[in-house]
């Protein structure tokens, strides 16, 4: 039976809506994801405090990767007409009365918002309970894990065991502070999986802030599952690899001040 010509429009129609909604899958960044080679490919950027636009690579290929899900979209980028405010994928970074906020956008209006639970380790209320990473993955299987932190240092927060004997490398005309620990068996310590061994920080210039990337994992010498780099040996030195070429990826460039006085700026998060 031939279709009639309401059916096959209808049906015309609903296959281009079909092909215009998103596409189920894995989302980072907006773009969705396929499954690829572990790599570096992914790339952030954003404007620091009006001083800096940071930039770096983070991990990149299989689709469980949990990406840098501390950082927003740039909505002056998605908007467009904001000229220089448009040229980083990440949202803005600004301090105001000595707080770092975000800039986001909600309908129709930029707002701020304080990312506190990852500069200054807090919940709302004001209470330390460690920082919170702006990107982070953890390999469960190798018990590798790469953490990204842009953080206010505070001693009472711990912070200065970070830097503690630390050697100083240039990297890219950037001066790092690095500090590398012994790896340890982690596999019967029930309060974590991993530890750091690989600390590196550095203070972004002409302001109160650092950058912090960090490497952690667990030997597995006790463990009777096949985990940690002892049962992946291969894989742990391949993600060690890639953490140094993203601490390696990572750039400051020095940007103009915009004022942003027209905004309007209010804090709601």
């Amino acid at each position: 039976m031939s279709k009639s010509p309401v059916l096959t429009m209808m049906l015309a129609m609903y296959l281009a809506t079909s092909c215009a909604t998103e596409v189920p899958g894995v989302y980072r960044g907006g773009q969705r994801v396929h499954e690829a080679p572990l790599g570096i490919q992914d790339h952030y950027s954003y404007r620091f405090v009006d001083r800096w636009r940071i930039s770096h690579d983070w991990l990149s290929g299989p689709v469980d990767l949990r990406g840098c899900q501390g950082y927003g979209s740039n909505p002056f980028r998605r908007l467009s007409g904001y000229g220089v405010l448009g040229i980083e994928n990440m949202e803005p970074l600004i301090e105001r009365n000595g707080i770092l906020y975000s800039i986001y956008e909600h309908k129709g209006s930029f707002r701020l918002g304080s990312p506190r639970e990852r500069i200054y380790g807090t919940d709302p209320n004001g209470k330390f309970e460690g920082f919170s990473p702006f990107c982070v993955h953890f390999f469960r299987d190798s018990k590798d894990g790469l953490g990204l932190y842009i953080v206010k240092p505070d001693p009472a927060k711990g912070t200065d065991t970070w830097i503690e004997g630390a050697n100083a490398v240039t990297i890219n005309g950037l001066k790092w502070l690095r500090k590398q620990e012994p790896i340890r068996d982690w596999s019967q310590n029930r309060a974590q999986q991993a530890g750091p061994i690989d600390y590196w920080v550095l203070k972004i210039p002409d302001t109160q802030y650092w950058l912090y990337l960090s490497f952690s994992a667990s030997s597995g010498a006790a463990s009777e599952y096949g985990t940690g780099a002892i049962a992946h040996p291969e894989k742990h030195k391949r993600l060690l690899e890639l953490f140094h070429e993203i601490v390696a990826s990572v750039k400051l460039e020095p940007i103009v001040p915009v004022n942003l006085d027209n905004l309007n700026l209010e804090e709601t998060r």
